[in-house]
């Protein structure tokens, strides 16, 4: 079993959210987890039309394309004459997550090609990377709208205001759900983490994942980055 501190950090956010669940009780912890997962269902509502205005009415697409393609084109030109020119090689080579290099050895296909209107294998891996990228961006800000929002509506309907508390079996419960809440903010981190795959702060926090066993499992179940970093999510 391989730790780094990344995955000491992840323990000590599971632990924090048991203590906090066994505090707070099952009650209270049940209030807590449904407003979290009102949050993400709010948040899977919301996210194609933030996600439509992030890439036609924002310049983030742009320039995350920009930055994709310039470091794209480079380590295509280096990998490809080293390699053989081959392009699974070349994917493989990338300082990516595998699920990443799993989706782009897939999809490179002519369908995919036309889907995102590219006619170069470099083309196809910017664009690819620089969608998938911009989904989790948008999930992101989808998120923080939604709390938000949520926090607005607890707040005017007061409704965690003097809530009973039970002993006992009530706190043991509340520590599950702690445990639930913690794994899902972790999840949260590790989408951050792999929108940002391309800064060197993002590609040393990935590296560390793959190494550390928990947080490699943790990543490896991670529904968020499956789901809201799929280059097919907003079709």
């Amino acid at each position: 079993m391989t730790w780094t501190w990344l995955g000491i950090v992840a323990v000590l956010v599971l632990i924090l959210s048991c203590y906090a669940g066994y505090r707070r009780g099952f009650v209270r912890e049940v209030v807590g987890i449904s407003f979290l997962f009102l949050s993400i269902f709010l948040v899977w509502t919301i996210n194609p039309y933030v996600n439509q205005v992030v890439k036609t009415q924002t310049p983030i697409y742009e320039k995350v394309r920009g930055i994709c393609e310039n470091g794209i084109q480079d380590y295509v030109t280096e990998q490809g004459e080293a390699e053989g020119g081959t392009e699974d090689n070349v994917i493989a080579k990338l300082p990516l997550p595998e699920f990443m290099k799993e989706g782009l050895k897939e999809n490179n296909t002519a369908e995919v090609y036309k889907y995102l209107s590219v006619d170069t294998f470099g083309g196809y891996l910017a664009d690819y990377l620089a969608t998938a990228i911009t989904n989790g961006i948008s999930f992101l800000i989808s998120y923080i709208i939604a709390v938000i929002v949520l926090k607005i509506i607890v707040c005017a309907l007061d409704l965690v205001t003097h809530l009973p508390v039970i002993r006992g079996v009530n706190r043991l419960a509340g520590l599950l759900l702690g445990i639930v809440k913690g794994v899902i903010f972790i999840w949260i981190g590790l989408l951050v983490i792999t929108v940002f795959c391309n800064t060197q702060i993002g590609a040393e926090c990935l590296r560390m994942i793959e190494k550390d066993t928990l947080l490699g499992f943790l990543y490896d179940q991670n529904i968020f980055v499956k789901i809201f970093m799929s280059i097919f999510y907003s079709a």
